[in-house]
């Protein structure tokens, strides 16, 4: 799995083109996941996400990204108002109401207690709550609060239901994905273009960051490795000089209003430049592997088959980094591309596929894209 340094401030673009994500796409989300509640005779779900990573859950209703490490609530009850909570300030109402269609904006600084004012201001108690996030990601003083005053409800588990909508991605948030690919194509175009008289790794890194911005980037992310050194390891940049002869692996992860794309890069620097570096072996396992995923194909059996081939390759696999997972409103969400998977892959959901190889002359390698699974196509988007 990709583990990256996260922005304690994110400082990037942050708006709503509302030609890009219409507030239809949003009454859309609502009306199934009011369906779903229908079904499951639930009165109202509580979505929570927080942080530069985690932002999700609540976002994928409101649109409303999280700036800071804090936490943020959407509730929707099966009748009326939808309700953001933000912990954050009253005067930050403005912005929030800039990037978002919902028009019941609550600002707090205890998001649990402020769902608490609500729920009963609504006669949601007693009542059956579904919780998506909350048990994961709220503050576990906030979260004990809300199930001890809540003990005449039904709690139910409603991730299942959301993470199962995240997982299908819409035409729309298909472009999205799109965009935020087409920053990270340009900036390892950048790379390649540029000098190696010029280039050390902070430089790398001040080339691709200052890319992503110019194009719009709300966040990105930035590993590099050098492979030809004994063990190498994905890592924040240095300032160490790149010289003429030396491979350097580059990682970005980039956010392009609020949805992620990633890809990786092997470079090898000649005398005067880089130039993308690959095999013949490492290019017809990728595309081994790519083949294997269908939609309806289960992601343990794509797991094993890739396991089989990688086995027979005369490239020795690198698990470390994992093979890859679902992305959109998360740099990291479902499917897991991982034995312990109970997820299928499905039309029209992005993901990551990632490799690490090592060559018989130990040489390492990495590739990775993100990928949108049709039904009969996979399209590498960061290509």
């Amino acid at each position: 799995m990709m583990e990256t340094l996260q922005p304690t401030l994110k400082r990037g673009r942050d708006v709503w083109d509302r030609i890009n994500m219409t507030e239809m796409e949003f009454h859309l989300r609502v009306e199934k996941i009011r369906e779903k509640m229908q079904k499951e005779s639930i009165d109202c779900i509580l979505l929570y996400g927080k942080g530069a990573n985690e932002y999700g859950n609540p976002c994928y209703i409101s649109n409303f990204a999280i700036k800071m490490p804090r936490g943020a609530l959407v509730a929707i009850p099966l009748k009326g108002d939808i309700t953001l909570i933000v912990d954050g300030f009253s005067r930050d109402q403005p912005a929030v109401k800039s990037v978002t269609w919902i028009d019941s904006i609550r600002s707090c600084r205890d998001v649990a207690q402020e769902c608490l004012d609500l729920l009963k201001e609504q006669n949601l108690i007693p009542s059956t709550l579904g919780f998506a996030g909350l048990k994961e990601l709220m503050p576990c003083p906030q979260f004990q609060s809300i199930i001890n005053a809540l003990g005449q409800c039904k709690i139910v588990d409603a991730q299942p239901i959301i993470n199962k909508m995240r997982m299908v991605k819409s035409f729309r948030e298909q472009d999205q994905i799109r965009r935020s690919s087409r920053i990270i194509q340009r900036a390892f175009d950048r790379v390649c273009s540029s000098p190696l008289s010029e280039m050390n790794e902070r430089v790398l890194e001040a080339t691709l960051d200052y890319i992503a911005r110019m194009e719009g980037a709300e966040d990105i992310r930035i590993l590099v490795a050098r492979p030809m050194e004994s063990g190498w390891t994905m890592r924040p940049a240095e300032n160490r000089d790149i010289s003429d002869g030396e491979n350097v692996i580059t990682y970005v992860a980039v956010a392009f209003e609020r949805y992620w794309s990633e890809g990786i890069r092997t470079y090898a620097a000649g005398p005067s430049h880089f130039k993308e570096k690959t095999s013949e072996d490492a290019a017809a396992l990728y595309e081994k592997i790519l083949q294997m995923i269908k939609p309806g194909v289960a992601v343990t059996q794509v797991y094993k088959d890739a396991l089989g081939e990688m086995q027979k390759s005369p490239m020795e696999y690198l698990p470390q980094y994992g093979l890859g997972q679902g992305i959109g409103l998360g740099p990291r969400e479902l499917p897991r591309l991982t034995m312990e998977s109970q997820d299928h892959f499905i039309e029209n959901m992005c993901f990551t596929l990632r490799l690490a190889l090592k060559d018989k002359e130990n040489v390492s390698l990495m590739t990775g894209d993100t990928i949108l699974l049709s039904k009969n196509h996979r399209e590498l988007l960061t290509r």
